[in-house]
């Protein structure tokens, strides 16, 4: 799974991450390595690239809608909750009791295990390494 942030990073060159995040993106579109996207990270993408408080030049929303078909058309494998992924959250809200935003990190961890993916690329390690079933790989501190 490729998180939020290294698309971010992706996808805006003022990132200092930019070159780093861009190659795991391009080497994930030629098979190179595998990872899959969920439809939260690029609902996310979206609000974050068009946010003048989140980056330094945010898109336009039609260019952002662009980048959005672009991994869309991409080899990337796009993944999204499952009926039963309301299940697998309450059991993760049971266990890690989140608080506020950490509710998403419990989303995009339930809909990763509903869909068979125990890894993702992010640069918010402390986000994700309480999930027992999933491995961080952080490409920018590792």
């Amino acid at each position: 799974m490729i998180d939020t942030n290294i698309l971010v990073y992706a996808n805006n060159k003022d990132s200092e991450f930019n070159d780093t995040c861009k190659s795991i993106v391009e080497k994930t579109i030629k098979h190179e390595i595998e990872a899959v996207i969920a439809v939260q990270n690029l609902v996310e993408l979206y609000a974050i690239i068009t946010d003048k408080r989140r980056v330094e030049h945010p898109l336009s929303p039609i260019k952002a809608k662009e980048l959005l078909e672009f991994y869309k058309k991409s080899n990337i494998r796009i993944i999204a909750p499952l009926p039963r992924t309301i299940d697998t959250i309450s059991s993760l809200i049971e266990k890690h009791n989140p608080k506020s935003q950490s509710i998403f990190d419990c989303l995009l961890a339930a809909t990763m295990i509903d869909n068979g993916i125990y890894s993702i690329y992010t640069a918010n390690s402390e986000h994700f390494k309480h999930f027992d079933s999933i491995t961080v790989i952080n490409p920018l501190f590792p």
